[in-house]
């Protein structure tokens, strides 16, 4: 984080910030087996920790929530392909 500034800092508090609240409230959710709302959830949060460490230049946070919204997204693809077999539509 060289030569940050004093806005630019507290817009990536406020990103890890709201990146933890989803990341939580997606684990909630997937502790209550509420889905799809837990993976919507956990992938906005991750991305958001993906880009804190993208800024950061933090490789292992990156890699990892990297990994975590790829996964999501496999998830996401996944729940919206099964419901449009199951109407019908493909």
């Amino acid at each position: 984080m060289q030569n940050m500034s004093d806005n630019d800092y507290l817009f990536l508090i406020l990103v890890k910030w709201a990146g933890t609240f989803l990341c939580l409230f997606g684990i909630a959710l997937t502790s209550f087996n509420v889905y799809p709302a837990n993976i919507f959830l956990s992938f906005i949060g991750s991305g958001l920790w993906a880009f804190a460490g993208f800024v950061q230049r933090d490789i292992p946070l990156l890699l990892v929530e990297f990994v975590a919204v790829v996964l999501y997204a496999v998830g996401i693809i996944t729940w919206f392909i099964y419901g449009l077999i199951k109407w019908g539509v493909l």
